[in-house]
Parts: structure tokens; sequence; C-alpha cells
């Protein structure tokens, strides 16, 4: 097993990524080394073993069960309305005792191995059928999420999903015409489509003139991440966690702890290391795309590569307020089975796809 230069730095950037993550959401949840020792330690095997283990797997075994993931996976996410475990409200989780995963999360990486496994089978030629076919299951699929209610799920991954199809070709008129039936139906779709609790989220973002209790959320980041300046409070020194005043601050709020703690010049740390991972990852793909005439894995891991750089920069806008809270995790920061998961096996499939450490 070799590793070459861009292999080890990309390798580098994805340790230092899940070091700061977990260093965080350490210093959000106990002050014990003992505990942040265990923690680390069961964080890296985690996502080293999901890693390994989907990045043995031959991808093209995996493909071609693409469409019996998806079809499991809807099932798994209608089965929450039955069996669900309800969180804060929401019943969203399958309890198996020993972890808790959140179905909709899986959706990312089901609905792409089906339309690759579809798409290849056509060398990926699309026409209007296969267009509206993909793009009818995509929004079908959504459904589910979208009803239960987790409208900020279901957003992302219908984005995901037209950024997956957008990589692999779909005329851009398609998109076009999605966005022009976006802007004219959306007076409709907002009367008609959102919850009351939707309504708020959207026009407490769009309006000034909120209760305390309707902005607390975000004011309570966007102090937190203000008070870091340049260099930070310190290491374990947050105010905002200390009196916890910031809400879900070891889940969908980690990154304004992170940047109070190590301010500008940590949250610049952090940009930089997802952008070697993403830069090099797709000069890594360039390459290996020019070196075969199957197209599936340089699809695959195109796409995952910008689903962990999509879900950073999602995050980091909803806790700036310059975007509605929707509850989105974080990379390898946010404290949860689920999220943690989900990304290992997208690390795994994208190494798998592009023949890392061969």
């Amino acid at each position: 097993m070799l590793i070459d230069l861009r292999s080890a730095v990309i390798l580098l950037s994805l340790v230092g990524i899940i070091l700061m993550g977990s260093l965080t959401i350490y210093s959000v949840t106990s002050i014990d080394i003992y505990y942040f020792l265990r923690f680390l330690a069961i964080n890296i095997f985690a996502i080293v073993l999901v890693t390994l283990f989907f990045y043995q797997i031959n991808l093209n075994r995996i493909l071609s069960f693409g469409w019996l993931f998806f079809l499991g996976n809807i099932l798994l996410v209608l089965s929450v309305e039955i069996i669900g475990k309800e969180v804060n409200g929401a019943q969203r989780w399958l309890d198996f005792g020993f972890l808790s995963l959140q179905p909709t999360e899986f959706m990312k990486i089901a609905y792409p191995l089906f339309a690759i496994q579809y798409l290849r089978f056509y060398s990926f030629q699309f026409n209007p059928f296969r267009s509206y076919f993909l793009l009818g299951t995509l929004f079908l699929s959504s459904i589910p999420i979208i009803i239960q209610p987790d409208l900020g799920t279901g957003l992302v991954y219908i984005l995901s999903g037209l950024m997956l199809l957008f990589i692999c070709g779909l005329d851009r008129r398609y998109f076009i015409g999605m966005g022009a039936f976006a802007i004219l139906f959306s007076p409709i779709i907002y009367n008609f489509g959102l919850t009351n609790y939707q309504k708020g989220r959207i026009i407490s973002w769009f309006s000034s003139d909120q209760t305390l209790s309707e902005k607390w959320n975000i004011l309570q980041s966007e102090i937190s991440i203000g008070s870091g300046g340049i260099v930070g409070e310190g290491f374990l020194n947050s105010k905002q966690n200390e009196f916890n005043f910031l809400p879900e601050a070891d889940t969908d709020f980690i990154f304004s702890i992170y940047a109070e703690q190590f301010g500008f010049i940590g949250v610049f740390f952090i940009f930089l290391l997802l952008a070697i991972f993403i830069v090099f990852t797709t000069l890594f793909s360039m390459t290996e795309k020019r070196l075969t005439d199957d197209l599936s894995p340089y699809y695959l891991g195109t796409y995952f590569t910008l689903v962990i750089g999509f879900s950073f920069l999602l995050n980091i806008l909803m806790v700036s307020g310059l975007i509605p809270v929707v509850g989105l995790p974080l990379p390898f920061f946010t404290k949860g089975g689920s999220s943690l998961l989900c990304f290992s096996i997208m690390l795994g499939l994208i190494f798998s796809s592009r023949g890392f450490l061969r």
C-alpha cells in the first residue's frame, strides 16, 4: 500500500478537520481529559472502520444494488412515522438501543447510487424521459422527508440530488425551468405547503421585528462568533457554552463555539483544510477520469466531495444568520451517530472511487 504526496495531503487535511471537530465537541460536552481521550478514540475508530469498510467493497458491486439501497432507505424514512423516536418534538430517528439513526441523512447516499446505476446503463446519456424520470424520483422521494416535518433536510436532499444530475450532464434548461417554477409558485408553496413553524423560521430571518425568544438561537450564535475576534477566547473558554446561552451547542450550532474559542484564525484554518480536501480530491478525480472509460467512480466521488463541502457551507451560513435556521449537521463536528456514519460512508466511497492508497 503506497501513499503518494497528493493522497497524503488529502488524508492530513481530513485528520486536521476531524481532530478540530473532536476538540470542539469535547469542549462543549465535558472538561474531563479521560472523557476526551475515550471520545476521540471512539470517534476516530468509527470513522476509520466505516471508511475502510466501504473503501474495500468493490464499487461496481455497490452500484449494482443502488436501486435496492434507495428503496430500502425510503422504507426506513417511512417507518419513522410508525416506530420512530421523538427528540425535541420531532420524530425523525430510529432507536436501535446503542445508536439512534436519522434515515433521512442517508438519502444523500442512496439516491446517487440509484441515479448513477440507472445512468450507467445508458452510458450517461440523457433524453427527456430519463431526465424527467430522475427528477421525478428525486422530488417524490423528498416528500416523506418534508412531511416529517424536516424541511431543511428535504431541501438539502433536493439540492444535493440536483447537484448530482448537473455533474452527470443534465441539460441546463431543466435547471432554468425549475428555478422559474420555484419563483413563480413560491407564494403558493409558502401559503399551502409550509407549517406555521416553518413559516415562522422564514419570517424571523427576513424580519427584524421579532421577540427575544424567536431570535434567541441565532442571536446567541452571532454573539458567540463575534466574541471570538481574531485569535479567539481560547480552548475551553467559551462563555456561551459555559453559561448555556447557546442552545444545541453540540449539534447544529457547534461551529459557533469553535469560532468563539479559536477566532478568525481558527475559522480560516478550517476553511484552508476544507479547501485542500476539495481541490486535491478534485484534481485526483480529473486524473482518474482520464484513465478509465467508466465515469461512475468520477461522478460518485465528485458528488460526495462536493456534498461534504456544501454541508460545511450551509451550516456556517446558517449559524452566521445568512440563511434561515434549518438544522443541518456540520461534517465531523456535529455530535451525532447519523452524521458521523453518513459522512464516513461518503469518505469510503470517495477513496474507493478514486483509487486512493492502491
